[in-house]
Formats: C-alpha cells, structure tokens, sequence
C-alpha cells in the first residue's frame, strides 16, 4: 500500500472512524468498514457524492481495495465532470462578481440560465426601484445565502443596464414605447382604474407598466421625514408653490426611474401638465401662489420640459366624474392629509379639467372631436371609442401637448371591479384600442418624418390672392392670426 497519510490507518481510533464520512472512512481504513457499510458503498458508490470532498486524501494500489472501490472513485469523478459541465454551460454568469459554483446552481435551477436573464429580470421588475428589491429576490427567491453576494449581483446587473442606456439615453425599443397619462379629480379613481383595470386584465396586464403618482415622496422627504402634501392642505397660502414646486421635481425622478422599462406601455398617474393646467391655476386664482411664484414657476416649466422629452406623453386618459362623486369617495377613502378638502375644491379642479379635456361641454372650440380632425392626419380610430377620443388644440394649451389625443372614461357609475369582470374588461378594451390608435398615429408620424428627411425638401410657402399663409396639403393659415403674430413667428408653429 501507498502511504500518503501522516498517520498510518492503523493508528486512527473507532471514535475518529465514526465522525468519518463513509467514504472518508473507506479511504482511510476500509478494513474497518462493517460489512453493511462496505455492501452500501459498493452497490451505491455515488450515494458518497453528498459528503464527501471531491479531493481524495488517500492513494491506493488497485490490488489492495479491488475493483468495487475503483468503481466508486470512478463515480465520483464522473459526478465532478457533470458538475463542470453545467458550469461550463453558463461561463457568463461566472462573470458576475457574487456567483460562484453554488450560486450559480442556485440560478441555474431558478431558470436563468445567462446574464441576459438577469438583465431582463431587472428591467421587467426592478428597473426605477431601490437596488434592495433585486437584493431581497435573490435572496428570498433563488436562495443567495449572503447579502453581499445578492448587493454585488444586483450591482453588476443594475450597471451593465445603465450601460446599455448610454447610447443618447433612449433604446429603440423605448422610443417606439407610448406613454399615455391618466388624468382626473381627486379621488375619482385613478389608483383603482391603474390596479384593476392595467394590472389585472388580459388585454393589458402583459403589455403595460404602471407608474403611480408619487404620494410616498410627498409624505416622507429626507431625514426628518417632512410631509410636504399635509402641509400644503393645512396651510395652502404658506406652501403652495413650494409643494407644486417638489411635485414637478418628484415627477422628474419617476418619468427617470421608469425609463428603462421595455414594455411597450406606460401609463403614467397624472403629469407636469396636470400640475401646470389644473392645480397651478387653481392655487393662483385662490391667491394661495402670488404674482412672483407664479413667474418663477413659469420661467423653469417651459425649458425644463422642452429639454426632457419624456414628461411628454403620446396621448391622455381622462376619468370623468361629478365633482359630488369625487367628494363621496374622498371621505370614504379617508386619507389623512384630505380631511381639509372641500367640495368647491374639488369643483374648481373639475372644471379646469374640462375646459383641459373635455372642451364640448365648456363651449372651448379650440378642441376638436376626433371625429373631425383635419383632413391631412389619416388616423385609424376604432369604432367603440369614436366618440370618446378628442385632439388636443387651442390657444389655452401647452404647446408640447398641441394635437395630442386624449381619451375620455365616464367613472361617474361606482363599478366593484372585484365583482363585476365584464366591466372591468370593457375599460381596459377601450384603453387597449386607444394604445393601438396612438401608437399607429405615432408610427404614421414617424415614417412621414423619416420621408421628409429623405428627400431633404422644404415645404414651400406660398401667399395666395386672398392674402393668407399657406402650404401645399394644408389649410390656409387665418388672416386674423396673422395680424397678433410676427412672419416669422407665423411661420414656425406653421404644421410641418
């Protein structure tokens, strides 16, 4: 026998024996093996693999423990060989810092078998979140054992994301993504028409990500976890423009945290033009935001939106209730910070949002109803929301919102979306149908911008007899607003 111990076997007690492993204690000094141990280990060598290292401590000469004995290291070797093969199966993922053989099984098992996996796994649910929530999965769900291990994958993945995001800020994928932003009063139930209607339905469940108002940011701002949203109801002439200031900063970071989301789309609890057309106007004309706070929140509003092209949605939903309606489930709901809202309010918001999207029944013409849109757009528009989808247009609006569609809900009827399914159904089919139309509109858009680019023309401009602007496929631009503008002012908001 080859003697590569310090200690010959003859000398190891029955004590030290029987801490062995049974395989441990084969090499060392088989002939101590009683003989039910020794027909266990030669009929299932491999039932060894689960305690015993992959290193042998011992060397034999064949002739000394016979051919069983050679058969089990051969097993043993054979399930080490597997073992290599399944990692060298994924040799990617052992490129993340945190992964080793155990860990990597531990993926492996839970289905991800690259680090393309993990990627998405963090685009589909954690991108615009706390790293801590891909952290507690890894843990909870795959099985990391240490926290260190679970942070450094999540930082490997989390980085190697942003990377791809490098490329001007915006993939392919997110370009051709509509976002579409859900407008109403307070408490006319948006945060149930998002859950319910988004997030439960086949027609949308799949395809949308949803983007809550940022409430939590409001309720809980730095150390001393200041309530801005309570103050502004407590007292609103005190901090009125500093909560309208924060509400924009905060729907900044949200439209930034949920950029890197693929899925085609996004909608969007309210948005800056919320802010900017409603609850601005509202608290100016209640004296709560003075002269100067309204001109300072004039001066930033415009260029920071221009320069974030992603606060502009494709298109609006607006849920459409009775002021009265709103004011029930505000007290039913009874969330703290409200108790103060009263229903002249809530009256004042409603109005400002129907003279915003719902213009027919505020007499402002400068609205069109879908239906008659010009006869240059050629828009696909699905008969069961026909007379529910209004182009955004006129003088009171934004001009970055100018021509952009908006879909009209009636929520007035209190719907249990836990009960009543076919409800539930027929609100997300209309917000589905209303996808498909935006979307095309935005692909029409985009092909006739490329086509333009192309030929490298220029509409020519021409002064017809009558004396008003024109250009070739368009309505002739009204004389009367030629004499409030300047040419050249004229000449850029002219359709392009």
């Amino acid at each position: 026998m080859q003697k590569v111990l310090r200690r010959s076997p003859s000398f190891l007690s029955a004590k030290q024996l029987n801490l062995m492993s049974p395989f441990t204690a084969a090499l060392r000094c088989p002939h101590n093996l009683s003989s039910a141990a020794a027909s266990s280990f030669r009929t299932d060598p491999s039932s060894c693999w689960k305690t015993t290292p992959h290193r042998a401590w011992l060397v034999s000469k064949e002739n000394y423990y016979g051919a069983p004995f050679k058969a089990s290291l051969s097993t043993c070797a054979a399930n080490s060989n597997l073992q290599r093969i399944s990692v060298a199966g994924h040799p990617d993922l052992l490129t993340i810092p945190g992964v080793g053989p155990r860990n990597l099984r531990k993926l492996v098992d839970k289905g991800f078998d690259g680090v393309a996996q993990l990627k998405q796994l963090y685009k589909d649910k954690f991108s615009g979140k706390s790293s801590e929530k891909m952290v507690e999965f890894l843990r909870s769900s795959v099985g990391i054992i240490h926290k260190n291990h679970a942070e450094s994958i999540t930082t490997f993945i989390k980085e190697s994301v942003d990377e791809e995001l490098k490329d001007g800020g915006v993939r392919p994928s997110q370009k051709k993504r509509i976002t579409l932003c859900v407008e109403g009063n307070i408490s006319v139930g948006k945060t149930t028409f998002l859950q319910r209607i988004a997030n439960e339905t086949l027609e949308l469940r799949d395809i949308v990500e949803v983007v809550p108002e940022p409430i939590d940011k409001w309720q809980n701002i730095g150390a001393d976890h200041f309530n801005i949203l309570d103050a502004f109801y407590a007292k609103p002439e005190r901090y009125a423009y500093t909560f309208q200031n924060y509400v924009f900063v905060t729907r900044v970071m949200q439209e930034r945290e949920s950029s890197g989301s693929v899925k085609p789309l996004r909608l969007m609890e309210r948005s800056v033009f919320t802010d900017r057309m409603v609850f601005v106007r509202a608290v100016h004309e209640a004296k709560w935001m003075n002269e100067m706070e309204i001109s300072i929140y004039d001066s930033w509003f415009d260029p920071v939106v221009s320069s974030l092209p992603g606060l502009i949605p494709d298109g609006f939903i607006y849920l459409r209730a009775s002021p009265s309606t709103c004011h029930k489930r505000m007290m039913m709901r009874k969330r703290a910070e409200e108790g103060g809202v009263s229903l002249k309010y809530l009256q004042d918001l409603h109005e400002k949002h129907e003279s915003w999207l719902f213009p027919l029944q505020t007499g402002n013409h400068g609205v069109l109803s879908v239906s008659n849109v010009p006869d240059d757009i050629d828009w696909s528009l699905h008969p069961k929301i026909k007379d529910q989808v209004f182009y955004l247009d006129g003088g009171h609006m934004h001009p970055s919102i100018q021509k952009i569609p908006a879909l009209v809900l009636d929520c007035e009827p209190d719907i249990d979306f836990s009960k009543d399914i076919e409800a539930k159904r027929e609100y997300a089919s209309q917000v589905s149908e209303f996808f498909e139309f935006v979307k095309t509109k935005k692909e029409v858009s985009a092909s006739k911008d490329g086509e333009d680019a192309a030929k490298g023309s220029q509409h020519q401009l021409l002064m017809p007899h009558n004396g008003n602007l024109w250009m070739p496929g368009t309505q002739p631009f009204p004389e009367s607003a030629l004499k409030s503008l300047g040419l050249t002012r004229s000449m850029s908001i002219m359709p392009q």
